[in-house]
């Protein structure tokens, strides 16, 4: 995970992951919007699970999904806190949104600027790309450092 862009206050990190997935949010992140930008067809039911499990225990608190399956990782993120609540977890509420037939430049602005509710708002973004081609994650930089600014040095 790369520290990307701050801007405002806020600060900005993109990562990538492959095959063993595992994610882990930025040093000292605390609370974070994810945006979530899936490349990779096959993750496996069981894989999802756990990287939605990971997600909320490290602190996501709104999860925008985006790519292969978004509407399935939107799901299986509210379900982390369903979960937790039966099994009596106490875990704070996540939003969560899928975007399925948007554009990647749609979609960060949605990011940037509806990623609130109640009173929480981001002040740390998390960008995440679950595997696909390179090219992907080059359009998904692309589309942050336009909306955010300019990349940390």
């Amino acid at each position: 995970m790369k520290l990307l862009t701050t801007k405002e206050g806020s600060r900005v990190h993109l990562g990538r992951i492959d095959r063993p997935y595992t994610f882990v949010s930025p040093p000292e992140s605390g609370e974070f919007a994810l945006l979530l930008v899936v490349g990779d067809r096959s993750v496996s039911p069981e894989e999802q699970g756990e990287l939605s499990r990971q997600f909320v225990r490290e602190g996501c608190r709104y999860a925008v999904c985006f790519g292969h399956g978004c509407s399935s990782w939107d799901d299986s993120i509210d379900m982390v806190g369903v979960m937790d609540d039966v099994e009596g977890r106490a875990g704070a509420f996540v939003m969560t949104t899928w975007h399925e037939d948007e554009t990647i430049e749609e979609v960060v602005e949605f990011f940037a600027t509806n990623t609130r509710f109640d009173d929480w708002s981001a002040r740390e973004y998390v960008v995440l790309v679950i595997g696909g081609p390179d090219a992907l994650e080059a359009r998904v930089r692309a589309a942050v450092v336009g909306r955010f600014g300019q990349e940390q040095q």
